[in-house]
């Protein structure tokens, strides 16, 4: 538990831009250093040292849900949610962290797997990509308002250990939407320790259990009222990154 607390509290102390990188410290990065936020001066000092019982708010059916999760959508509508450097970063690192055997026996190329500079040659003229890919998303619901963010997209064996911190960019969204409504109302996620390290960061956000966020858990893409990509997100909520919601 210390270990994981210290790492996160790293993370959340560096004040780096959001953009997936070339290894997987980037990837943790592009989600975890968006909207760097002030603290407020409240106790306990740490994040880790704040009692479950205190992260909990009781269901009221007025209040803003958020969930994250993955949805599978084609390559070319992932491609839209982010900007073209973006997105060849994470083509990159897909490439890395992919069998390059599958691309090539899809394709019905015939390439020695020891020859490098081949495979290169082929990847840079066929322009391979992949049909569908698993966008990793953080959703936010309140009445017939549904937003989803795409946060990035899947790279194998990358993102699963660290979903803690997507968890807490649904609770941002879900705050961004509060912004919008005007409304003094809490935003619940299902994480518990998403929900520890933003406590003293924002008013009003508590745990609840998973039963409790299902219409954000179950909301897709084509379901949304509104869809925030890479520059939308930039545009509307890094440029206050110094307020406290």
């Amino acid at each position: 538990m210390v270990s994981i607390s210290i790492a996160f509290h790293g993370l959340e102390t560096l004040n780096l831009s959001g953009r997936v990188g070339d290894r997987i410290i980037r990837v943790i990065l592009y989600s975890s250093s968006m909207g760097k936020r002030k603290r407020k001066n409240h106790n306990p000092p740490f994040p880790w040292m704040v009692e479950k019982e205190n992260l909990f708010i009781a269901p009221t059916d007025n209040e803003i849900v958020t969930d994250a999760g993955w949805e599978k959508i084609s390559f070319e509508e992932a491609r839209k949610l982010f900007s073209p450097e973006t997105f060849q970063e994470w083509y990159e690192l897909f490439l890395e962290n992919t069998d390059i055997s599958e691309i090539l026996s899809e394709s019905n190329v015939d390439i020695d797997l020891d020859d490098e500079s081949a495979i290169d040659n082929f990847l840079l003229r066929s322009n391979w990509a992949p049909k569908q890919v698993n966008l990793v998303v953080a959703k936010a619901i309140y009445k017939n308002h549904a937003w989803v963010r795409g946060l990035l997209i899947s790279t194998p064996d990358v993102e699963e250990p660290y979903f803690q911190s997507y968890e807490m960019e649904a609770i941002r969204l879900g705050v961004q939407l509060r912004k919008y409504i005007f409304e003094d109302i809490p935003v619940i996620n299902d994480c518990k320790n998403a929900v520890r390290y933003l406590h003293a960061r924002y008013a009003l956000i508590g745990w609840q259990p998973r039963n409790c966020v299902t219409a954000a858990h179950n909301l897709k893409i084509s379901q949304a009222t509104k869809v925030y990509n890479e520059l939308l997100w930039d545009e509307d909520w890094v440029g206050e990154e110094d307020e406290i919601y």
